[in-house]
C-alpha cells in the first residue's frame, strides 16, 4: 500500500512539474511571437509599398533580414 501511494504521489508531482514547465514554455513562446509580430509590423511600415505586394512570402523575407542583421552586430 505504501509503495503504491508513493508511486502515485511521485507521478502526480511529475505531472504538476511538467505542467509548470509547459506553462512557462508556452508563455515564453507567446512573448517571443508577440515581439516578432511587433517587429514585423514595424518592418512592413518601413517599406514604401506594401511588402505583401512586393514579395510572394514577405514573412520569410522579414525573417531572413532579421537573421542577417543579428550577426552583423
Amino acid at each position: 500500500m505504501l509503495v503504491e501511494n508513493n508511486t502515485a504521489a511521485s507521478t502526480e508531482n511529475q505531472n504538476v512539474s511538467a505542467q509548470v514547465i509547459n506553462i512557462r514554455s508556452a508563455k515564453k513562446a507567446q512573448e517571443k511571437a508577440s515581439a516578432e509580430l511587433m517587429d514585423y509590423m514595424m518592418w512592413t511600415m518601413k517599406h514604401d509599398m506594401d511588402p505583401h505586394r512586393l514579395y510572394e512570402d514577405p514573412i520569410e523575407v522579414f525573417r531572413n533580414e532579421m537573421r542577417s542583421t543579428q550577426f552583423v552586430a
